[in-house]
């Protein structure tokens, strides 16, 4: 995901990323989108911790009964989710799965879903970096820092 005002690139790297991979999502457009209110934002984060577990096993469910209606309707409400809270990757592999679900694509979807869960993966691993940047308090900008005695 490019640095860019809707994605900004500044989320520190949680452990196990490589450095200058992208985040699974991005903890300051969340809080952005929260109005500020972290308590929010961290909510955010364990509602949708608990449906990515949750859709990931529906989908998985769906797929092995060949319930391509089912399936649109997880991915669509998995797309969702992941848009609040600013996980762009999850938000696009649950898109492409709602698509191909519409189109009755049932082959490429088992593809998808194993990006999908990678991504989920990704996401839960990083979700504990998420919440501490949501408890830290932000650092002062050299403007704000008290000045030296």
């Amino acid at each position: 995901m490019p640095n860019t005002p809707n994605h900004p690139n500044t989320t520190s790297t949680a452990p196990g990323m490589a450095d200058g991979a992208c985040p699974p999502l991005y903890v300051d457009e969340l809080t952005r989108r929260c109005m500020g209110s972290t308590s929010l934002a961290v909510l955010l984060l364990d509602k949708f911790e608990r449906q990515l577990l949750d859709d990931l096993e529906e989908l998985q469910r769906r797929f092995e009964a060949r319930d391509t209606v089912q399936i649109s309707r997880t991915a669509h409400s998995l797309k969702g989710a992941a848009g609040t809270v600013a996980a762009p990757a999850v938000r696009e592999l649950a898109a492409g799965i709602e698509a191909l679900a519409r189109q009755g694509a049932l082959e490429p979807i088992a593809t998808e879903l194993l990006a999908l869960r990678e991504e989920v993966d990704r996401c839960i691993a990083y979700l504990p970096a998420a919440r501490t940047a949501l408890s830290s308090p932000p650092a002062a900008s050299p403007e704000e820092a008290p000045p030296a005695p």
